[in-house]
């Protein structure tokens, strides 16, 4: 569904204008990582890694995704698009936190959970969150042109 959302919105559609859509998205993408998240505990293939490493390692990169993500859109005060580019806060560091806060997400907790099928899910989400965020930088760069050429140059991702 977010993709979904994304393309059309890249190909110039105001889906996301509507706040019953966003709601409904919200509600849908919400009940999915739940899922999600379960899954990581009752993955029946596991991955053959100590407690001792896979855990805190995981717990770590899961968690310093949530803190990125919840940082980021506190930053940005939700998840609307907006008519000013964000630059300050983690904004003023990262281009995309949110994504790469998703993207630690999707590798730490099933590491945490030493769940093989939800770790492997990464491989699929990666490459969509690589995509949403191909097509947001081009909306981002027509929409703003070279104030926002000038801020990419000053951060990473």
């Amino acid at each position: 569904m977010h993709t979904i959302s994304h393309f059309f919105e890249y190909k110039g559609y105001s889906l996301g204008q509507s706040k019953m859509f966003e709601i409904v998205l919200t509600i849908i993408i919400f009940i999915g990582y739940v899922g999600w998240f379960l899954m990581s505990f009752f993955d029946p293939i596991r991955i053959n890694i100590s407690d001792y490493i896979a855990v805190p390692l995981g717990l770590a990169i899961g968690i310093l995704g949530l803190v990125l993500f919840v940082v980021s859109a506190k930053s940005k005060r939700g998840f609307r698009e907006l008519d000013y580019l964000v630059t300050n806060g983690i904004y003023s560091k990262f281009r995309n936190p949110m994504y790469v806060g998703i993207m630690l997400i999707h590798v730490g907790f099933p590491l945490m959970a030493k769940s093989f099928l939800t770790l492997l899910s990464a491989v699929i989400w990666i490459p969509l969150i690589l995509i949403w965020k191909y097509m947001e930088e081009k909306d981002l760069e027509k929409k703003f042109g070279n104030e926002y050429l000038e801020y990419r140059k000053k951060t990473i991702f």
